[in-house]
């Protein structure tokens, strides 16, 4: 009992170890879930919002190399009313791209929606930005973008 008794307590020792950080806070992270499309419907037409939505795959480096550069953009404007989501479209599922969120510590929501996200939006090229003002898409944009460039087109954006 002694020996069952200790091993509990040094897994939940473990446990705890493993979600905080030095300091002991709890690591907050952010978890790839699945989205339904009449919730990804409702996300995308808000009225009175500007949502950034960013199409992604692990498969795809342009939209790795991009993600530190969205997240970064992210925090700098996210209190002046910059919302950020992104959208995976892998096949394999929310799991194949929770290792990159992880390792990028990306602190914007991550959905994944699937393959059937690239019918439903007519995606041509990966890593894919739509610019969504009060339920409109105002602007797409493919291919990966350099920091400048997109701090530009958000600031603009966010005017």
């Amino acid at each position: 009992m002694c020996v069952i008794r200790s091993a509990i307590f040094f897994l939940m020792g473990l446990v705890s170890v493993m979600f905080t950080d030095a300091g002991g806070a709890a690591l907050a992270g952010v978890t790839v879930v699945p989205i339904e499309e009449s919730k990804l419907d409702e996300l995308l037409g808000a009225k009175d919002n500007r949502l950034v939505v960013n199409f992604m795959a692990a498969w795809c480096g342009p939209c790795i190399d991009e993600l530190p550069v969205l997240n970064k953009l992210y925090r700098k404007y996210n209190k002046k009313g910059f919302r950020l989501i992104g959208i995976s479209i892998d096949i394999e599922g929310p799991g194949a791209m929770q290792p990159i969120v992880d390792k990028l510590k990306i602190d914007f929501p991550v959905y994944w929606y699937g393959e059937k996200g690239v019918q439903k939006f007519k995606l041509n090229a990966i890593p894919m930005l739509f610019l969504i003002k009060d339920g409109e898409i105002v602007e797409k944009l493919w291919g990966r973008r350099s920091e400048r460039d997109l701090n530009k087109k958000f600031k603009e954006f966010l005017k």
